[in-house]
């Protein structure tokens, strides 16, 4: 209301005007009847004293009231404008802090939820003791990762050995070996190609704990990185499949991130999006992000990052992977063109899409 202009004016105007009203009513008389008073004005020929008083300054007078009830009533008016407007105002910050309180509530338990379903991956260890005896324990929850990054990158060595005279890239080496990883081995896989026959002897060599023939005819093919072979045994069953653990883990994952992306930049800017995400990422060790970074780039998980959905780049859900921690078949900077203007904060100096840029 104080930033009205009509308001100013008519305040400006109007009240200098009713006060110039007033005070000419006390002038009026003596203006109006100065001719008559100069000639001897006789009262008993034009009446009372009073009534040519109040006859001349009543007019004025009345007249400077109309205005000021009007401005009283104008006042009012623009008090109630005022009021309802802060009124609303109000509304619809209450309104605000209402959604936003709940996203974040939905947010914190998709959150929690995600932890559960962390806790609740397994692999299954056998370890001969040396007596020669088996024995079976499972490993729970994140270090399950370390296993799977493991196993996956087997498959892939493989994939590179078995597939050595064909013409893949290692993108489709990947597509390969993370379907085997993904779903398991099959009857029907062995009749297609030499990677799941290879794949199976592996699988059968490390089931019955033969590491001699592990070392002879597999092990010089398997890396993890360039110059670093597989030093420790492999004490768990590989290529039995992580579909009935991982879809699930997967697809709660990206409605979590898709639910903080989709949600509407006027009331939850990209800042505060990538804040939020910061707290879910904070809860990914690097391997699960390694692990993440296989499955959308294997296709399993293409809807990661798509023309549609840039999860991985502008929101940069697998930020602090690095070359080192992936197959050296696969660099980030050739895979991202990791210099390509990705979406960023404002007012933040460093903003990178991978976090060893920053080192």
């Amino acid at each position: 209301m104080e930033n009205d202009k009509t308001y100013k004016i008519l305040l400006r105007v109007l009240i200098p005007l009713s006060i110039a009203l007033v005070i000419f009513a006390f002038f009026a008389p003596k203006i109006f009847v100065k001719e008559a008073v100069s000639q001897e004005l006789n009262f008993t020929e034009t009446g009372n004293v009073g009534d040519t008083i109040g006859g001349l300054m009543n007019p004025f007078i009345a007249l400077a009231g109309v205005i000021v009830t009007f401005l009283a009533f104008y006042i009012q008016y623009k008090f109630n404008e005022f009021q309802i407007t802060e009124f609303r105002k109000e509304l619809k910050a209450n309104q605000e802090k209402y959604e936003k309180d709940k996203f974040e509530n939905q947010f914190y338990e998709m959150l929690r939820l995600h932890k559960e379903n962390v806790n609740e991956l397994y692999v299954k260890i056998k370890k001969q003791r040396t007596d020669g005896q088996i024995i079976e324990e499972s490993i729970y929850g994140r270090r399950v990762f370390e296993y799977l990054i493991l196993e996956l990158s087997i498959s892939y060595i493989v994939a590179i050995y078995s597939f050595i005279n064909e013409e893949l890239t290692p993108k489709d080496r990947l597509n390969e070996a993370y379907g085997v990883f993904f779903h398991g081995l099959t009857e029907k896989d062995l009749e297609k190609h030499q990677f799941f026959k290879n794949l199976k002897k592996l699988q059968d060599l490390i089931a019955e704990f033969d590491y001699e023939g592990f070392d002879e005819e597999i092990k010089k093919h398997i890396k993890l990185q360039e110059g670093n072979y597989i030093s420790r045994k492999i004490e768990f069953q590989i290529f039995e499949g992580y579909n009935h653990q991982l879809a699930h883990y997967y697809r709660h994952l990206f409605q979590t991130v898709k639910f903080v992306v989709n949600q509407d930049e006027e009331k939850i800017s990209y800042s505060e999006k990538r804040n939020y995400l910061r707290i879910l990422r904070a809860q990914l060790s690097n391997n699960e992000q390694a692990l993440l970074f296989y499955n959308w780039h294997s296709n399993f998980g293409k809807q990661w990052e798509n023309d549609s959905n840039k999860f991985l780049t502008d929101y940069r859900m697998i930020h602090n992977i690095y070359d080192d921690l992936l197959i050296s078949e696969f660099k980030l900077e050739d895979i991202f063109n990791i210099n390509k203007g990705y979406r960023k904060e404002e007012g933040r100096n460093l903003d990178s899409l991978f976090e060893f840029q920053d080192w």
